[in-house]
């Protein structure tokens, strides 16, 4: 009986470190076949715009001075503000805006699109992270902790410099997600009355209205998108006062 039991114990101990044996991971293994895989960097579309707008903004920084009252910076909404120099005059304001940038890859580019400028107020503008296309955007609740993230960084890197955030426009283009920009929209409605007064929520959506609340298509390009002069004048409306201020 004894030896049956100290053999029962020998196999037991066997079979416990067969089994953790198989737990620790092989410094050698082979590959019998292939399986081809197609895999595309994430890195190729956060630097799809390094070569053309994100140089030509170091471009701009190398002879731009530092002082400035405002910086706007976002999207292609602000980088096609073609009379903003005109509009918020006697401001000195500088041009940040790049076509086609999102929250993602703005933070990406931060210390380029930021340089060395030193303005008294930034004005942010970017609505790309919604736009209908599955593959490419973004949940609200995502986007709305990248902005937040931005926030944050500009009240470390710049303390007491207020950030203007005007609200994500509708437009024709982009009908199917409106629901989504309205979430959108409030959810940073909301933060600005509960944080500090650096950041000012700005309603540049309802200018853009008819009376009715659809989308008034003579404020727009023939692209159904981008604003067109009647557009940028509606925003300067709402905003030059409060810049002024």
């Amino acid at each position: 009986m004894k030896q049956l039991l100290i053999l029962f114990a020998a196999l037991f101990t066997l079979s416990c470190a067969s089994k953790s044996s198989e737990n620790v991971p092989s410094d050698k293994y082979t590959v019998e076949g292939t399986i081809a895989v197609s895999k595309e960097c994430d890195l190729k579309w956060i630097t799809r715009y390094e070569e053309k707008d994100i140089q030509a903004l170091r471009d701009r920084a190398a002879v731009e001075p530092a002082e400035c009252d405002v910086m706007f910076f976002g999207s292609s909404s602000i980088r096609m503000w073609k009379s903003l120099k005109e509009d918020f005059a006697p401001l000195t304001v500088v041009n940040r805006g790049y076509g086609g940038a999102t929250l993602r890859d703005l933070h990406y580019n931060y210390k380029t699109v930021m340089a060395h400028y030193k303005p008294k107020a930034f004005v942010f503008y970017c609505d790309n992270d919604l736009r209908t296309k599955p593959k490419v955007d973004i949940p609200v609740g995502e986007l709305f902790d990248l902005v937040r993230l931005l926030f944050n960084r500009l009240e470390q890197d710049y303390p007491g410099v207020p950030v203007y955030f005007l609200a994500m426009k509708h437009n024709e283009r982009r009908e199917a997600i409106r629901d989504r920009q309205v979430v959108y929209n409030s959810l940073i409605k909301e933060y600005a009355e509960r944080s500090s007064n650096q950041v000012i929520y700005v309603d540049t959506c309802t200018p853009l209205l008819t009376e009715d609340g659809k989308i008034d298509a003579t404020k727009f390009l023939d692209d159904k998108l981008h604003l067109n002069e009647k557009g940028y004048a509606e925003w300067v409306k709402v905003l030059k006062p409060m810049l002024i201020k």
